[in-house]
């Protein structure tokens, strides 16, 4: 079966797809509504009706691209029967996508600009994944939570789980913004943890 076209593509959809275009190519800061206008294939108006300002358009560019890592995530709670491993393969997966994801590239290129001290540095996205960064991780919470009724004999109070689920996301984010010893080794690192909070579990090593 044939992919539609671009332009039989629904226009909100049309519209994030060029706000990403002109952002991986040339930095939040060459984004106008009239140019993601003109590559949409939309009038101005319109992108303003469907999202209002710039900072709301750039908003929901950053969780649409959310939605691609918690496919993965819900991926991998979906198939695994032990959470712990589960866990990992999620974190391992979510990070090696990070890596070759090109908006999420940009974006980090642009902090590291600014760690390096670069003039004009474009930054205005990252409070979406820092300061701002709320409905990224409440996203990725309901994603988890509403996967561990897989997985009943946790040990954990509500509270608890809850608590624990919330360290997790904004660990893995942390990972994201800041890659430390690759995607494999921080997954290890992190089910080491998740294993810890849950205690002694059947399958699960302790680490060297």
């Amino acid at each position: 079966m044939a992919e539609p076209s671009p332009a039989a593509r629904p226009v909100p959809e049309r519209v994030l797809d060029a706000t990403a275009r002109i952002t991986v190519e040339d930095g939040w800061a060459a984004v106008t509504m009239a140019k993601v206008a003109a590559i949409a294939g939309v009038s101005r108006q319109t992108v303003y009706n469907e999202y209002g300002a710039k900072p709301a358009l750039g908003q929901a560019m950053v969780l649409r691209e959310l939605e691609r890592f918690l496919a993965v995530v819900a991926h991998e709670l979906d198939t695994h029967d032990d959470l712990v491993e589960a866990i990992r393969a999620a974190a391992e997966q979510t990070l090696m996508l990070a890596q070759a994801n090109p908006l999420l590239n940009r974006m980090l290129a642009s902090a590291h600009g600014v760690s390096a001290g670069a003039p004009g540095a474009d930054t205005a996205l990252l409070p979406f994944l820092t300061t701002d960064a709320a409905p990224v991780i409440a996203a990725a919470r309901d994603v988890i939570l509403a996967r561990l009724t897989r997985f009943p004999d946790l040990g954990l109070s509500p509270a608890e789980v809850d608590a624990s689920v919330d360290a997790i996301v904004r660990l893995v984010l942390s990972h994201v913004m800041q890659p430390g010893g690759g995607p494999a080794r921080t997954a290890d690192d992190l089910a080491w943890i998740v294993a810890r909070v849950l205690g002694t579990r059947p399958g699960t090593e302790a680490r060297s």
